[in-house]
């Protein structure tokens, strides 16, 4: 809902500029996901930091003290306590990685625009004036059509993004496998004064983004930067089909209405 609106609101802000419709279309998109990812960040962080909290089971079976089982589950309550013993700024922690991830939408959106402005178009030079022959700014595309263009957008920006999705992905196991090892350390070095065992903290991978793509693609080449794509694209392109099936019913439905009110005022005024 966030990013649909600002992408609205930036692109009505973009065409009074004189810079051409494509960089528009890319720029509003660009700035309406990042828009959204500053806005939802916190939300982000919070359910991070709540999902991170639960304790292993281990640590219970080795009988120590389990705060994390009944950790606060509120998001709103949690993301106070951030804010107020870390700082109101950790809960942008991390959004470097989402704003990179920014593209994924915008060229998403960037596509699905280009396809549906070249369709309409050329629908609209094609029209003899009756019916069809409208402006673009105020054609739909059909279901079928809306489909296959935002499944074919939403493969072209997977496909274009996938390795930073990747990257994300693996540093936020790295940071969680971290915390369970920390955890766990504590638990053997409990153990350790009963047993005379030690535990072992296994260290992180990566130090970061660029690091992660460079370590991926040193051990398997640039299939490993695409590893596991093809569930992927199953998971989002029949979402982002439905989506934009959706978002032209929808824009058909204000239409629909809008002209009803319209006719229906100028029969008043006669």
């Amino acid at each position: 809902f966030i990013f649909f609106y600002a992408l609205q609101v930036t692109k009505r802000s973009l065409s009074s500029t004189p810079i051409s419709k494509m960089t528009a279309s890319l720029l509003s998109s660009s700035l309406a996901g990042a828009i959204n990812v500053i806005l939802t960040n916190p939300l982000w962080v919070a359910s991070l930091r709540i999902m991170e909290s639960k304790v292993p089971s281990s640590s219970a079976d080795n009988g120590c003290n389990t705060e994390g089982q009944h950790a606060d589950t509120n998001l709103w309550r949690v993301t106070k306590r951030i804010a107020k013993s870390e700082g109101v700024l950790q809960l942008w922690n991390g959004m470097f990685v989402s704003l990179l991830l920014v593209s994924n939408p915008a060229i998403q959106h960037f596509l699905y625009g280009q396809l549906r402005t070249w369709l309409l178009d050329m629908r609209n030079a094609n029209s003899s004036g009756h019916g069809r022959g409208l402006h673009p700014s105020v054609m739909t595309l059909t279901p079928l059509e809306a489909f296959f263009f935002g499944a074919l957008a939403k493969t072209g920006a997977t496909v274009v993004t996938y390795p930073l999705q990747l990257a994300q992905v693996l540093l936020r196991l790295q940071s969680k496998r971290t915390t369970m090892s920390t955890t766990l350390s504590t638990v053997n070095s409990t153990a350790s004064n009963v047993n005379g065992k030690t535990g072992e903290i296994i260290g992180g991978q990566y130090s970061g983004t660029i690091d992660c793509l460079y370590q991926q693609f040193r051990r398997g080449g640039l299939p490993a930067l695409f590893h596991g794509m093809n569930a992927k694209l199953l998971q989002t392109v029949l979402t982002a089909a439905f989506t934009f099936l959706t978002y032209e019913q929808t824009l058909t439905l204000v239409g629909w209405i809008y002209g009803a009110l319209r006719y229906n005022h100028a029969r008043k005024q006669k």
